[in-house]
C-alpha cells in the first residue's frame, strides 16, 4: 500500500470501537478499504477513562485490521467527544498591512493565519488544550457577515469564532492508549464535526440543520446555517440509558440489545396491545414476558429526554425555527424503528435518519451503510480532502496474541443522564450538572414498572399459537413473540377488574 494514499481511523465509543482504513476515490469521494469492529472497554459517556482496558481493545481492532490487509498501521486518527468538550465563542482583529501596486490593502490569506493564530494564543482555563477553532463570521472596515474576506480591500480586519477546547488530561490518556498499541495520534477530529461531514449535503449546510448522533454514552449535536459551523454540544446521555432501563425488568444483560433493536418502537402508541416477548430466564425458571408496549414505551420515553436536551440546544445557539433543512439523526442509537416520528412529533421540524454513505464510492459503500459508522466515515473522509494521509507499511504486520475484551456495554450503561440546568449560563458544551443528581426523572419521563401490563413471569407459551422466532438464538435461548390467549387475556381482566390498586399513570 502507498504510505501516500491511506487513512487510518479509528472512532473509540462507549460501546464499540471501530477502525478503519480508507483512501480517495472518484468524484470527491471515499473509498473503506477494510473496517473492524469489536466491543469497547475503558470508555464511558464518550471518554477514555480506563487506559488499560481500552489499549487492549484497540489492540485487538487493530491487529484484526492488519491482518486482514496484511499491513503495518503506524498511525490513525481518532475522533473525540465527551463532557470534557467546551464551545467558546470568541473574536479579534487584525491590521492588514500588504499594500498592492494601486495603493491600497488588500487581505490575504496569511491575514486570516494570524487572526486565527491570535486566538491560540489566547489565555484559557487551566488543564485546557484547543481543539479546534471554527471561524463564524468577519468583518472589513465595518462590512460585516463577510464569509470569504481574502482578495477584498480594508484595513481591519475583524472576525468571530467558535473555539472548541478540552482537557489536556483526556487527550493525554488518548495518546498513552495509541502508544501502548504502537500507533502515533495522526490527530484528533470532533466527533460532532465527523458525523457531519460524512451525512450532510451542501444544501442542507446553506439551509440549516442539525445533525443529531446518537451515540451510547453520549448524543452530540452539530447546527449548520448558511454552510457554517454555528454550535456544537455534548450531551451526556445515550442509548445505552435505555438498556439500563430493560436491564431493571430482570432482562439478561445479552437479550437487552437485540430486544431493544428488534422488537423497540420509539412511538408507544404505535405499537399493539396485545403482544409479548418471552425471554429466557435463569437456572430453569420459566421464562420472563414483556409486552411489547412496555418496551415501546421505555424507548420514548429516554429517547424524550434526549429530545428535549436537542430543543433547548437548538434554542440556545439562536437558530431556533432557522433550520430549513431540519434534523438529521445518525449514531447507532438512530436505527430505532421510528425515532424519526418522535423526534418530528416533539420537535415540529423535518426529520431524517442517514447513513454514511452519500461520500463513499458504490465498491465499499455497504461497509459503512449504517448510521453507527457516521463518525468513523467522516474522520477519513476530512483526512483524505485535506490531503493528511497516515503512514502504513507494506510488510505484513507480526502475529500479535488478541486479549479478547470484555463487552462493557453493560457498565457504560448503567451511567445515566445528567440532570440539565439551561440557567448555569456560558457557551460550554459540557455543563450539565453532576451524573450523582440524576434520577431518571429529569423531564418527567420515569420508568413506571407496570405501565403497559408487563408480566415478570411468563404465562407459558405454546408454538403452535404462532410464536416468531430470532434464528439467532439457540432453541434454548429464543426471544419470541406471541399474542395471550384467550384463558390468559380473561384472567388479566378479571384480575384488573378487582384490583385493589389502580396505576393511572400514563407518564409514557
Amino acid at each position: 500500500m502507498d504510505n501516500n494514499e491511506y487513512v487510518a481511523a479509528v472512532d473509540l465509543g462507549t460501546t464499540k470501537v471501530v477502525m478503519a482504513v480508507g483512501r480517495k476515490a472518484e468524484k470527491n469521494k471515499i473509498e473503506i478499504v477494510a473496517l473492524k469492529e469489536v466491543a469497547s472497554n475503558g470508555v464511558m459517556k464518550g471518554d477514555l477513562k480506563n487506559i488499560e482496558q481500552a489499549s487492549q481493545v484497540l489492540r485487538e481492532v487493530k491487529t484484526k485490521l492488519e491482518q486482514e490487509l496484511k499491513v503495518v498501521v503506524r498511525e490513525a486518527y481518532v475522533g473525540v467527544s465527551g463532557q470534557h468538550i467546551q464551545c467558546n465563542r470568541t473574536q479579534g482583529y487584525v491590521t492588514v498591512q500588504n499594500v498592492t501596486d494601486a495603493g491600497v490593502t488588500e487581505v490575504r490569506k496569511s491575514d486570516v493565519e494570524r487572526l486565527i493564530d491570535d486566538q491560540r494564543n489566547a489565555s484559557l482555563p487551566a488543564g485546557k488544550t484547543i481543539i479546534s477553532i471554527l471561524p463564524q463570521s468577519y468583518t472589513l472596515d465595518g462590512d460585516d457577515d463577510i464569509s470569504e474576506p481574502v482578495g477584498m480591500e480594508g484595513r481591519k480586519l475583524e472576525a468571530k469564532f467558535n473555539v472548541i477546547i478540552g482537557e489536556e488530561t483526556a487527550i493525554e490518556r488518548l495518546r498513552r492508549c495509541f502508544q501502548r498499541v504502537g500507533l502515533k495520534l495522526a490527530g484528533i477530529v470532533l466527533q460532532p464535526l465527523a458525523s457531519a461531514e460524512a451525512v450532510l449535503s451542501d444544501d442542507e449546510k446553506e439551509l440549516g440543520v442539525a445533525v443529531v448522533d446518537i451515540g451510547g454514552g453520549t448524543t452530540d449535536i452539530c447546527v449548520y446555517y448558511d454552510k457554517v459551523i454555528r454550535h456544537l454540544a455534548v450531551i451526556p446521555i445515550g442509548g445505552n440509558i435505555i438498556n439500563k432501563d430493560i436491564r431493571a425488568y430482570g432482562i439478561l444483560e445479552r437479550y437487552v440489545e437485540k430486544l431493544k433493536t428488534s422488537f423497540g418502537e420509539a412511538v408507544a402508541e404505535r405499537t399493539p396491545t396485545d403482544k409479548y416477548i418471552n425471554i429466557p430466564s435463569v437456572n430453569g425458571q420459566a421464562p420472563k414476558e414483556i409486552a411489547v408496549k412496555t418496551l415501546a414505551g421505555i424507548i420514548e420515553a429516554r429517547m424524550y429526554d434526549i429530545i428535549d436536551y436537542v430543543k433547548v440546544e437548538i434554542e440556545r445557539c439562536g437558530y431556533k425555527g432557522k433550520l430549513g433543512a431540519g434534523i438529521v439523526l445518525t449514531g447507532g442509537g438512530a436505527n430505532l424503528k421510528n425515532l424519526d416520528l418522535l423526534f418530528k412529533m416533539h420537535t415540529g421540524m423535518d426529520v431524517r435518519v442517514a447513513q454514511p454513505t452519500t461520500y463513499v464510492a458504490a465498491e465499499s459503500a455497504e461497509l459503512v451503510s449504517a448510521p453507527k459508522y457516521s463518525t468513523l466515515t467522516g474522520i477519513i473522509l476530512d483526512a483524505v480532502r485535506k490531503g493528511h494521509y497516515t503512514e502504513i507499511d507494506e510488510q505484513p504486520a507480526e502475529p500479535v496474541a488478541l486479549q479478547p475484551s470484555q463487552n462493557m456495554a453493560a457498565a457504560a450503561g448503567t451511567a445515566a443522564g445528567y440532570a440539565y440546568n439551561p440557567t448555569a449560563g456560558g457557551d460550554t458544551v459540557s455543563g450539565y450538572g453532576n451524573p450523582a443528581e440524576y434520577e431518571g426523572e429529569a423531564y418527567g419521563q420515569g420508568v413506571d414498572n407496570n405501565a403497559y401490563g408487563m408480566e415478570s413471569e411468563a404465562q407459558g407459551y405454546d408454538p403452535a399459537e404462532g410464536d416468531e422466532y430470532i434464528d439467532d438464538y439457540p432453541p434454548e435461548e429464543e426471544l419470541r413473540v406471541r399474542k395471550p390467549k384467550f384463558s390468559e387475556r380473561f384472567k388479566r381482566l378479571l384480575g384488573s377488574m378487582f384490583s385493589e390498586e389502580v396505576d393511572d399513570d400514563d407518564s409514557y
